[in-house]
């Protein structure tokens, strides 16, 4: 006990620190009633879920404490901080697929997807079956928010801190899970136990493969069901929206178009290292005032935007010309380096083997490993990890001290999510062009460099595509698309864009079909178990 009370003391003082006030009375301290004690580091979208639904699957035979840097004490409450604070807040769309949330606990699920704070703009499928309903967009910072404010609601421990993996006194908890994101210090300290991922897999000629994905925040006119079909028509631009017209335009970079995304602060020659410097992930607002984008942060202007001898520039015009998007919708622009690997274990032994009292660890969200987001799959497999977790670790008596075996359902349903999600991205990220297997920014690239056939052929070739996709979608959209729409869409594109969406290929889904993972099946749950 006296441990655990010094450990409380040290978290207290390290958010009033963080806080820069030497007072920690006013800071929240961990849980001191029974119940299995749980730390989830990591307070984005995934860890929120998981202790939320813990706290719904589990409730009293619990403790369960979420610590996140990234959030600070406004009074007596805690909110996400704001950029002037230091943290970008992600505006990223993401679609949640109906199978995945139908399985969040009821309470949860309506906070999430409140009246009017959702879409419905993807077509049904084998994720989301008609019967349950279409997928729903929404943004990541929404989901952030909602969450946050649920979890204060239900009162539970939050820690407006960014937990010192190497400072985690083990005995003081029963399990910690991990979902701090791609670049986990938590992971990397306990890699011992969890072992080191594998890229090679996604992987040519013994290179791994990486893409760089522009992301430009805009605002569109063009009808959300023709966006659908122009975005799985082609695998350069990719727009994912909430409807309204406000959304996400990715661009799939080359790697010369990559080398130009640069800051450079004005007045001076340097570039500034911005996403060339890992893990600094750079936004450029637009600035009216300065005709500019700039990192609020840096200080930096996104260079191509104001280089006449920029060939990224005029690319990335045509895109959202494409799409229907005026220059002066394009509020910000920031830059996904993407690439994958496989891991081996999702759960592990904290402490050493032969320990009495053993303490466990889980892998969750980004942190379990990043699926390439072309194919849309990325939360849908965190907030799926989220509810295995919550499932395997509610059944086990919490007077019991956690075994290996306890999370040997947890362990099957991440391999299947990794092998499945996962296999998907990678049809997204590689292609067969000319015989070969080889990254999908190799074939725009190629395209880019070479002579193209005549206008009037590639505009041929994408109307017999649009069309075929949009009469096979027609009856699992929201709303069916207007081919006059999409071929003014065509027309308005540059005969180098052109051939690139011809080169590119529509989506493969041939190979990436099929069935997905039964999450329920292999947790064993029947329909009566799941949460309503």
């Amino acid at each position: 006990m006296k441990t655990f009370n010094r450990f409380r003391r040290n978290l207290a003082n390290s958010v009033a620190e963080f806080l820069g006030h030497g007072a920690s009375a006013s800071a929240p301290l961990p849980p001191t009633n029974q119940g299995r004690r749980i730390l989830v580091v990591g307070g984005g979208p995934v860890g929120l879920t998981v202790a939320l639904t813990l706290h719904a699957m589990a409730p009293g035979d619990v403790d369960i404490t979420v610590a996140d840097g990234r959030w600070t004490l406004d009074g007596e409450s805690i909110r996400w901080k704001t950029s002037d604070e230091g943290v970008n807040r992600r505006q990223q769309v993401v679609t949640v697929q109906s199978l995945v949330f139908e399985r969040i606990p009821a309470d949860v699920r309506s906070a999430i997807f409140n009246e009017g704070g959702y879409s419905q703009i993807w077509p049904t499928g084998r994720e989301s079956p008609a019967h349950i309903g279409f997928p729903r967009n929404v943004r990541i910072v929404d989901v952030e928010d909602r969450l946050l404010e649920i979890a204060r609601k239900k009162r539970l421990h939050l820690l407006p801190c960014r937990i010192d993996p190497a400072a985690i006194s083990l005995g003081e908890w029963d399990l910690i899970v991990i979902a701090d994101g791609a670049n986990s210090q938590t992971r990397e300290h306990f890699r011992a136990a969890f072992g080191s991922a594998d890229g090679s897999q996604y992987s040519l000629n013994g290179r791994q493969v990486a893409d760089s994905v522009l992301g430009l925040r805009v605002r569109t006119s063009i009808s959300s069901s023709a966006s659908v079909v122009l975005t799985i028509a082609q695998q350069r631009f990719l727009f994912n929206g909430l409807g309204n017209g406000h959304g996400l335009l990715y661009m799939r970079l080359t790697d010369d178009e990559a080398g130009e995304v640069r800051g450079r602060v004005p007045g001076e020659h340097e570039f500034r290292p911005c996403i060339q410097s890992n893990p600094c992930q750079v936004t450029w607002r637009a600035d009216k005032s300065r005709d500019a984008y700039v990192c609020s942060k840096r200080g930096s202007v996104f260079v191509p935007a104001m280089d006449p001898a920029s060939f990224l520039w005029p690319r990335v015009l045509d895109g959202l010309n494409l799409f229907q998007m005026q220059r002066d919708s394009l509020e910000a622009v920031t830059v996904f380096p993407l690439s994958m690997t496989r891991r081996g274990a999702f759960s592990a032994e904290l402490t050493p083997v032969g320990t009495k009292r053993r303490v466990f660890g889980a892998l969750l969200g980004d942190a379990a490993g990043v699926t390439h987001f072309w194919p849309g799959r990325g939360l849908n497999r965190g907030l799926s990890s989220a509810h295995a977790l919550a499932v395997v670790v509610s059944r086990v008596d919490p007077g019991s001290t956690l075994r290996s075996a306890d999370f040997s359902e947890f362990e099957g349903v991440m391999a299947q999510l990794q092998s499945r999600h996962q296999d998907r991205a990678w049809r997204a990220m590689v292609q067969l062009y000319e015989g070969e297997v080889v990254p999908t920014k190799a074939v725009i690239s190629r395209t880019i460099a070479v002579p193209r056939p005549s206008r009037h052929s590639l505009i041929r070739e994408m109307q017999v595509r649009i069309a075929g996709l949009s009469s096979g979608l027609k009856d699992r959209l929201p709303s069916p698309p207007d081919l006059a729409e999409l071929y003014s869409a065509l027309d308005r594109a540059s005969n180098e864009t052109l051939a690139v969406l011809v080169a590119t290929g529509a989506w493969e889904t041939l190979g990436s079909g099929g069935n997905e993972v039964d999450v329920n099946a292999i947790l064993r749950l029947g329909a009566s178990q799941t949460l309503a």
